[in-house]
């Protein structure tokens, strides 16, 4: 395994915000864990919770499915997210999700 796919999720309370911090490559391996950290933010009492994409060097379409069923789920109004890299942005505009997704600035 090499290091670019190595793929981590940290959750880390700054504030009042609960903030979920995915590195690597997020994708059909990587969605389960992030499924997994996602699950127990909307679990919290957190009254936000920011996906931070800026920590992702990949994303494909299951991992996307990951990030929109928390963003769609019952708790979704408390989820913004913190754009990410070129890469990332371009799957987001492909999926036309820019206008969709709830952003904020870091």
């Amino acid at each position: 395994m090499s290091a670019q796919e190595i793929f981590e999720v940290e959750l880390e309370v700054r504030g009042e915000e609960l903030w979920v911090l995915p590195r690597g490559d997020l994708d059909l391996a990587a969605a389960p864990e992030l499924r997994e950290s996602l699950s127990l933010a909307l679990r919290s009492d957190a009254p936000s919770i920011v996906i931070d994409l800026r920590g992702l060097d990949f994303l494909d379409s299951t991992g996307l499915k990951a990030l929109i069923e928390a963003h769609a789920g019952p708790d979704g109004h408390r989820v913004t997210f913190v754009r990410g890299n070129d890469i990332v942005e371009q799957v987001l505009q492909v999926s036309n999700l820019l206008d969709e997704l709830r952003f904020r600035a870091p």
